[in-house]
């Protein structure tokens, strides 16, 4: 009886250490036209499987990825898409909720070119090391 309760708390410790797939920081920052782009989104989609991780640009156009909402990324291999855009004009909640799919691809202003909306065209890559220096990246749009 003492063995087998002694391997329940071993094998309870275990699974509670675990903890999960580590992560590692990861971030940069995001130009276009060699001038930072403040508010892009930024998505690393893992060539592996997995959450992608996410960012948003500051007003320095430089961010830190997140994956399912804690800091960092999983080391390996990402394919990337970025977007940037901002309203022709603000509007109201009340005026978004009742505007037509039309009219809001109308007010919209695209920030960079929309290649770089999506993993196939953007072209954009970034493998995520151990070693946290080296996952500094430069996306410098053209």
């Amino acid at each position: 009886m003492l063995v087998r309760s002694t391997l329940l708390l071993v094998a309870i410790a275990l699974v509670g250490c675990g903890g999960g797939p580590r992560l590692v920081k990861a971030g940069g920052i995001v130009k276009y036209k060699d001038k930072p782009i403040p508010g892009a989104d930024i998505i690393m989609m893992s060539d592996a499987s997995g959450s992608p991780s996410l960012a948003r640009t500051d007003d320095q156009g430089r961010f830190t990825v997140t994956t399912d909402g804690k800091p960092g990324a999983l080391v390996g291999s990402y394919r990337v898409a970025i977007t940037a855009a901002r309203n022709k004009r603000e509007v109201s909640p009340g005026e978004a909720l009742a505007m037509t799919s039309e009219q809001i691809a109308a007010n919209r202003e695209d920030l960079i070119p929309i290649k770089y909306n999506n993993f196939e065209s953007s072209g954009l890559t970034a493998t995520v090391g151990n070693d946290a220096a080296s996952n500094e990246y430069v996306f410098d749009l053209k």
